[in-house]
């Protein structure tokens, strides 16, 4: 009998790596019936390999680049393979208007890898489907980020950032260096936990502050390299159903879980009247929640809340720290929006209209974000049946991708893509609709906070600028970024000199 059930295990399993090297065999071979070239893909773990094997010589995850240097070498569109799925890389700007907005329809859903199908965000913006009732969601949010909803939170940013410079001058007076990164990063989330959940969290003087450490642990956890189950589940999406089961072993779970309980405990204080008064992100949900005609579920505003903390705190610190790292670069730049800064003071102080309206430092917001895009793999879209599109054929099942720092680094965009030139668009506003610069994404499912990230931006630097002369340490690095699979950040810390205006 135990010899009948070792003998079974053995031939279920010598059939399965049988089955499994044909299937790659078959799928490997799709990229070249469509048409398509791109590197030469493992016979394992496709394309990955080279990630990885750059990755272990390199220190850093340079993916960003090798995606530029891939396009060079095999055109505007070609294949790779993560795994076993077929990614289509486009470049071109007819072919991002074409799959991302003229045919909406069929590629309307992302596509988070499966073994997090089932995660704390299935029903949010970033995650739901069409089907699913991305739809529904949309218009419910959307509301929220209108003008008069900015103007009311652009005072308690304000606060923030208040405290965000009483502890910058603290540390420039001690004569230390130390990593400004950190500083922005606590500043972001002080500002979500207020401007989206009424919560007076204390991130930016205490980093044993639960909300930060909490949130810092699940960003640290989205990369796959600290997950063997997640990475493993990259390579045998046969096995979907166990990485399914398993991921709640994996460390982000385990960080997923404490943030969620945290929310959920936030919304019934909320619901019970507390913070009545406070105009935020989950009181604007609540309110949705009581609309009979569109309402929402419990669950639907606390995993949009716990999507706006995501998107909206390590993205944003990250275009900060960008930011103030080239104003140091080039100290032209940093003196020119200095100028503009101090005559909108002298013309009624640092409000919102004024900070909207200053035309400069729009320049250096859009061109911070064109050469460093914080958010560097999520333009990605499910292709959900065959189509043919300018002569191209995209299978059922492909993933379509548009990397923002491809479409911004391409010399056939822009003039110069390597260097730092914000007057570059002093005449952008006749190119609006031009798709050469997409750090919020393409079409319908750009991201919906894309005005909140902006107002939050443009008053940090406005304010820091107005408070300090950045510099930089003589002898310090350069910055590297390295991309940990979503977000593209700095690899080591950012270390400027802070010199007080006076």
């Amino acid at each position: 009998m135990a010899f009948l059930i070792l003998t079974s295990i053995l031939v279920s399993l010598v059939s399965f790596i049988i089955y499994v090297i044909l299937a790659r065999k078959e799928r490997f071979r799709l990229r070249g019936k469509i048409g398509l070239s791109g590197p030469e893909p493992h016979w394992l773990m496709g394309n990955l390999k080279q990630i990885i094997e750059r990755k272990a010589k390199l220190g850093y995850d340079d993916s960003y680049d090798w995606y530029n240097k891939l396009h060079k070498q095999f055109g505007e569109t070609f294949g790779i393979y993560f795994g076993t799925q077929l990614n289509i890389n486009i470049t071109n700007e007819e072919d991002i208007k074409e799959v991302f907005i003229k045919n909406f329809s069929n590629f309307s859903d992302r596509t988070p890898p499966p073994i997090i199908e089932d995660n704390k965000l299935k029903e949010s913006l970033l995650q739901n489907t069409y089907e699913s009732g991305w739809k529904h969601t949309r218009s419910a949010i959307a509301p929220i980020f209108s003008t008069g909803k900015m103007k009311a939170m652009h005072e308690t940013i304000h606060s923030k950032v208040d405290l965000f410079l009483e502890i910058l001058k603290e540390k420039a007076s001690s004569g230390q260096k130390w990593d400004i990164y950190d500083d922005f990063q606590g500043l972001t989330l002080d500002v979500i936990g207020k401007c989206a959940f009424a919560i007076d969290s204390n991130c930016q003087r205490d980093r044993n502050d639960v909300f930060y450490v909490n949130a810092r642990k699940f960003i640290t956890n989205i990369d796959i390299r600290h997950s063997k189950i997640i990475s493993t589940s990259f390579l045998f999406p046969e096995l979907s159903k166990l990485w399914k089961v398993l991921y709640r072993f994996t460390d982000l779970a385990k960080a997923e879980i404490p943030l969620v309980e945290g929310l959920a405990d936030v919304y019934e204080r909320r619901r019970g009247g507390e913070g009545s008064d406070s105009v935020d992100l989950l009181k604007l949900l609540l309110n949705r929640e009581d609309d009979k005609s569109k309402p929402m579920t419990k669950q639907e505003v606390i995993e949009n809340c716990f999507a706006f903390l995501l998107a909206g705190y390590e993205t944003t610190s990250t275009a900060m720290t960008y930011c103030s790292y080239l104003l140091s670069k080039y100290p032209n730049v940093q003196q020119k929006l200095y100028e503009e800064i101090m005559e909108a003071k002298e013309n009624g102080g640092l409000t919102y209209d004024s900070i909207h309206n200053m035309k400069y430092l729009d320049y250096v917001y859009k061109e911070t974000l064109r050469c460093y895009p914080p958010v560097i793999h999520f333009s990605n879209r499910r292709c959900l049946k065959d189509i043919t599109i300018r002569g191209q054929f995209y299978p059922k099942g492909a993933i379509v991708v548009c990397l923002p720092h491809t479409v911004h680094r391409n010399p056939e965009n822009w003039d110069s893509p390597e260097e730092f030139h914000p007057e570059r668009f002093e005449n952008w506003e006749e190119k609006s609709s031009s798709l050469k610069w997409i750090p919020f994404g393409v079409g319908p499912r750009y991201c919906v906070g894309m005005r909140f990230a902006e107002m939050e931006f443009k008053t940090t630097i406005a304010k820091l600028l107005d408070t300090f002369e950045l510099k930089q340490f003589e002898g310090e690095a350069d910055l590297i970024p390295d991309c940990n699979g979503v977000i593209m950040r700095p690899k080591d810390p950012v270390r400027l000199h802070l010199k007080p205006r006076n």
